[in-house]
């Protein structure tokens, strides 16, 4: 009896999504078998900084992606619980009063889905053909493999992307952003919070299309294993995020500031420049600055033991997306992706299936619904 052959699939890029998919394709080998190689462009884990911001994973409600890959059982990412206080705010932009943050950094990420993957480290695809048996992939040192499905999770500069669609442009927001992680004395935070309310997560929005937020932590940094408390301060110490965002347009670099993307100490310098002559001047925006003085200016000698386990140089960054037309999909192919998502993980049998996308099309038809009501 000739047994069937086993598709070969190529993922390229060996980022939270490529290794995800890596995950998610071998857990459940029992219902469909496939021969997974994944190859990485960095020459090792550590090849290259990871980007701070971005390039979040974000998963819609409906999404089961994580639960496939049973990431939660192996790390345990910070999560705040917050509730806005902020009237004037929900009101400008509609928001509800309780939101949900889960936060990690990209590079632990990554390191918690690298375990047990046979990652090809060094190997950049350049190129691909198409042909009748599949899909040669060719890399900057020459060398080839075959597949029979090749998966470009490469990043946003995809070379794979650019040659499906050579007519997909990059869609700028023309906002640039800013983030930086700080170790800030309970002292600073308690008068934050005294003229800002109560709340881990504090957004406020400038008159120049800029906004600064900060998000808490409620727990002190002291309490996690290898903290080295180098101020010599018995003073407990919170870990607080900072994002700093603005219309590109209103960058500028003037002839005191010249802003330099390597030079951590320009970029914040910078920062603080921007909140100056954007701000109003008032005790929200001397707090704020005095955060924003606490971020690191330059590289710690071993970023392997800063306080925070994980050292990124502060950068501007501009927010980018793929044109709007890469994420349209319509809704009969929006309800055959989620069938197949449930079929792999929850099989129910015909009845239960048949319920289940009844369901879904109820689901689907009042989403859409309210959508066109809201509009």
């Amino acid at each position: 009896m000739q047994h069937a052959k086993i598709p070969k699939v190529i993922i390229i890029g060996a980022g939270p999504g490529g290794l995800a998919l890596y995950h998610a394709l071998i857990k459940n080998k029992d219902k469909k078998e496939f021969d997974v190689k994944i190859f990485e462009r960095d020459s090792s884990p550590k090849g290259r900084k990871m980007a701070r911001i971005s390039y979040s994973v974000e998963l819609s409600r409906n999404s089961i992606a994580f639960e496939l890959c049973t990431i939660f059982d192996h790390f345990n990412p910070s999560k705040s619980d917050a509730k806005s206080n902020s009237q004037h705010f929900n009101e400008l932009v509609k928001v509800p009063d309780e939101l949900s943050v889960m936060i990690t950094y990209r590079d632990r990420l990554r390191d918690v889905l690298l375990e047990g993957v046979p990652v090809t480290w060094g190997k950049k695809c350049i190129r691909y053909e198409e042909t009748k048996d599949g899909v040669c992939v060719m890399f900057d040192d020459g060398s080839q493999d075959f597949c029979d499905i090749l998966v470009g999770a490469d990043g946003i500069n995809s070379p794979v992307r650019k040659l499906r669609l050579p007519k997909l442009q990059i869609f700028d927001f023309e906002i640039t952003n800013v983030v930086a992680n700080v170790a800030a004395p309970k002292n600073l935070m308690d008068r934050f919070i005294k003229l800002q309310g109560n709340s881990l997560f504090q957004k406020s929005l400038g008159l120049h299309g800029d906004s600064s937020t900060l998000l808490f932590r409620l727990i002190p940094i002291e309490q996690e294993p290898g903290y080295e408390n180098k101020s010599n301060s018995n003073e407990p110490h919170y870990r607080v995020t900072l994002n700093y965002s603005y219309p590109t347009k209103l960058d500028f670099e003037s002839d005191k500031i010249k802003v330099d993307d390597n030079d951590s100490a320009s970029v914040i310098e910078h920062v603080k420049q921007m909140i100056r002559n954007f701000g109003s001047g008032c005790e929200f925006d001397d707090i704020v600055l005095e955060f924003w003085d606490l971020v690191p200016k330059s590289t710690p000698n071993d970023p392997e033991k800063f306080q925070f386990k994980t050292y990124n140089p502060t950068r501007r960054r501009q927010y980018q997306e793929y044109e709007k037309e890469m994420r349209k999909r319509s809704t009969v192919n929006v309800l055959k992706s989620r069938s197949t998502a449930f079929q792999l993980s929850t099989p129910v049998g015909p009845i239960g299936a048949f319920i289940r996308n009844c369901s879904f099309k109820v689901t689907n038809f009042i989403m859409n619904f309210f959508s066109i009501f809201r509009k």
